[in-house]
C-alpha cells in the first residue's frame, strides 16, 4: 500500500513541470490568438459597414460574419452587465450589513440637558456677551437660539469601540426623518471614503464622511459631510426622497439634525434643502463677514421650502451633500448650530 501511494507521488512531482509548462504553452496561444485574429476581425467589421460586397464575402462556416458578431458582442454586454449589477448588488448588501452590525453594537443615548432657571438666565447673559466679542471658539460658546431648542434631546455616543474599529472615527450622525444614523469618518482627503467603507474595505458605496478641511472639535463657518445616494437606502440615499418631499417638510420634528463627536454633542437646525448641478461654491470654508453674508444669502434663497428660520453671521452651518437619484446633480441640506453640550 505504501509502495503504491510512493509511486503515485513520484508520478505527481515528476508531472507539475509538463503541467506547468502546458500552462504557459496555451496562455501564450491564447495571447498570440487574442493579438493577431481579434484585430483582423475588427478591421473586416468596419470594412463591411461601408461595403456590402466585403459583408457579404465575410462568412465562418458558410454563415454570414456580423451576425456571429453582433450576437457574441451582445453576449459579451449581457454577460458584463450581470456582473456588475451582481458586483453593485453584493457591495449594497455589505454595507448595509455593516450599518446595522455597528448600530447594533454602538450606544446611542438621547439625553436632555437639565438646567436650573437661575442658570440658564446666567448662561444667556454670557451667551450674549461672548457673541458681541466674536469669540467662536469658547467652550462656552451657546448659539443665538439655543434656548429655543433647550427640551431637544442630544444624541450621546461613547466614541471607544468605534475608534478601535476605525481610527478616523470623529462623530456620529443622525437626520431625523431619514435613515441617516451612522458614524462619520475623516481623512486627509475627500476621495479616499467614496469607495472605502467603515471598515476601510474597498467598496463602491464608501462611506459617510466629513470634508477634510472641516474641525468637528470646533466647528466653523461652514462643517461639510458628504455620502453616496445607495438604491438601498443607506448612507446618505434616504436624504433625496425625504428632503425634498413635502410631507416630510411640513414636519417640523425632521427639521432637526442631531451630532455627537468625542468632545460634544451638537443640535442643528435645517434651514434650506435644494437640488443643484454640481459645483463648488456651497463647498466654501473660509470667509470674511462680507462673504459669509452672501453665502447665507445664496444658500437660503436656493432652498425650496421656507423653513421660516433667521441665519446671522455669528452662526456656525453644517452642510450634508449627496447626488440626487440619477446621480447627474447634487442634494444639499443646510442646518445651523442651535445647540451645543461640551463633553
Amino acid at each position: 500500500m505504501i509502495i503504491i501511494i510512493f509511486k503515485y507521488f513520484i508520478k505527481g512531482v515528476i508531472n507539475l513541470p509538463i503541467i506547468f509548462f502546458s500552462i504557459i504553452k496555451h496562455f501564450l496561444i491564447g495571447l498570440i490568438v487574442t493579438l493577431t485574429i481579434i484585430p483582423k476581425y475588427f478591421i473586416l467589421g468596419i470594412k463591411s459597414i461601408f461595403n456590402k460586397k466585403t459583408n457579404d464575402e465575410l462568412k465562418v462556416n458558410n454563415k454570414p460574419l456580423i451576425p456571429i458578431m453582433m450576437i457574441s458582442l451582445s453576449l459579451f454586454i449581457y454577460f458584463l452587465s450581470v456582473f456588475l449589477f451582481s458586483r453593485w448588488y453584493v457591495q449594497g448588501l455589505k454595507i448595509k450589513y455593516l450599518t446595522n452590525d455597528i448600530i447594533s453594537s454602538t450606544e446611542v443615548i438621547e439625553k436632555i440637558e437639565e438646567k436650573e432657571e437661575e442658570n440658564i438666565n446666567e448662561s444667556d447673559e454670557n451667551n450674549n456677551e461672548e457673541n458681541s466679542n466674536g469669540n467662536e471658539n469658547n467652550n462656552t460658546y451657546y448659539p443665538n437660539d439655543y434656548w429655543d431648542y433647550i427640551n431637544v434631546p442630544y444624541i450621546d455616543v461613547n466614541f471607544n469601540s468605534l475608534i478601535q474599529k476605525n481610527s478616523d472615527t470623529i462623530a456620529w450622525l443622525k437626520v431625523e426623518g431619514t435613515n441617516v444614523n451612522y458614524p462619520v469618518v475623516q481623512t486627509t482627503d475627500n476621495s479616499y471614503y467614496l469607495s472605502h467603507d467603515f471598515k476601510k474595505n474597498d467598496n463602491a458605496g464608501g462611506w459617510i464622511f466629513g470634508d477634510y478641511r472641516s474641525n468637528f472639535n470646533e466647528f466653523k463657518k461652514n462643517t461639510i459631510i458628504y455620502g453616496h445616494n445607495l438604491n438601498n437606502k443607506t448612507m446618505f440615499g434616504s436624504i433625496p426622497d425625504s428632503v425634498l418631499s413635502s410631507n416630510w417638510q411640513k414636519n417640523e420634528n425632521n427639521h432637526i439634525i442631531k451630532m455627537s463627536t468625542p468632545t460634544s454633542n451638537t443640535i442643528w437646525k435645517i434651514f434650506s434643502v435644494y437640488t443643484i448641478e454640481p459645483e463648488t461654491y456651497y463647498l466654501k470654508t473660509a470667509f470674511s463677514t462680507e462673504t459669509f453674508q452672501k453665502f447665507i444669502n445664496t444658500i437660503k434663497n436656493r432652498s425650496i421650502y421656507n423653513f421660516n428660520t433667521d441665519i446671522t453671521t455669528d452662526d456656525k452651518i453644517l452642510t450634508l451633500s449627496t447626488c440626487d437619484n440619477i446621480g447627474t446633480k447634487r442634494v444639499v441640506v443646510h442646518a445651523k448650530l442651535v445647540k451645543i453640550e461640551q463633553k
